[in-house]
């Protein structure tokens, strides 16, 4: 009997410990779906922005300033370089983006930020959205100054006038322009480098990327979008280091790359020249 209870025993304990795999195992693979399927569909969202890109008809270097596509990086947060056994294999960027659009008689100006924790380059990804009826200089019109103050500012907003929260744990975002030939394009090269302080914010603006400064028109003939997600359980990690820069640059250099899920993906745009 003792012999019999024994290994009775030894195979509930062998069938709970298979039990408990098979759950982990499960869990992984729906959270793992979870996260693959939400990186879907943010990048089809941004993709179909991006297809969609139109030229602002500059005529005017003076009266109509408008971007058809700019980009840049944040002006905060310390970018992310993935290590494994030492040895760094890749560094994260997080690009922010404004397109500009036109369906019939309307001008809708889309962007696309991310939301940094303080000092450090990982946070929630936000969509901007705003149109008007026609286009006036930049700074003064409705579609992109809203865009350009929030994202060059020290302290961004994000105000729900113009900005909707999209997702959290984006830690990577990169956008890369190119012409019809594939060459890539960093950008306009009759702008390569302005500091300048805009709008009464003081900092270093290290360099404009646009593509359509007047009085060009010229866009993209294809754009390559990266953006990296982090999974949950290292996303509630990172945000329990949130208030220590720090560490969670530190955790995050060391402990993301394995917990991150990277989508790429290259976009046609439509109404550029061939």
């Amino acid at each position: 009997m003792l012999v019999s209870t024994a290994m009775l025993l030894f195979i509930v304990v062998g069938l709970t410990a298979v039990f408990i795999q098979t759950q982990k195992a499960f869990k992984t693979g729906l959270k793992q779906n979870t996260i693959t399927d939400a990186g879907r569909a943010i990048m089809d969202m941004i993709t179909g922005d991006l297809r969609q890109m139109s030229d602002a008809r500059n005529t005017n270097y003076m009266t109509n300033y408008n971007f058809n596509f700019y980009w840049d990086f944040p002006t905060s947060g310390t970018m992310i370089t993935n290590y494994i056994n030492g040895v760094a294999i890749r560094t994260n960027v997080l690009n922010n983006f404004f397109i500009l659009e036109h369906t019939n008689t309307t001008w809708i100006g889309v962007g696309y930020a991310v939301s940094n924790y303080p000092g450090v380059a990982v946070g929630s990804l936000y969509r901007y959205e705003t149109n008007w009826t026609s286009l006036a200089p930049v700074f003064t019109n409705d579609l992109f100054s809203p865009f350009y103050t929030n994202v060059t500012s020290p302290s961004p907003s994000f105000s729900t006038n113009y900005w909707h929260k999209i997702a959290d744990g984006i830690i990577d975002m990169e956008i890369r322009a190119f012409d019809q030939y594939g060459n890539e394009n960093n950008y306009d090269p009759r702008f390569p480098l302005i500091s300048f302080y805009p709008l009464g914010y003081n900092y270093y603006w290290f360099q404009l990327q646009a593509y359509g400064a007047p009085p060009s028109n010229t866009l993209p003939n294809s754009v390559e979008l990266e953006f990296g997600i982090l999974e949950p359980d290292t996303l509630v990690q990172a945000r329990a280091l949130a208030a220590n820069p720090g560490a969670l640059t530190a955790f995050l250099s060391s402990n993301a790359a394995p917990h991150t899920e990277i989508f790429r993906q290259r976009v046609t745009v439509a109404a550029a020249s061939r």
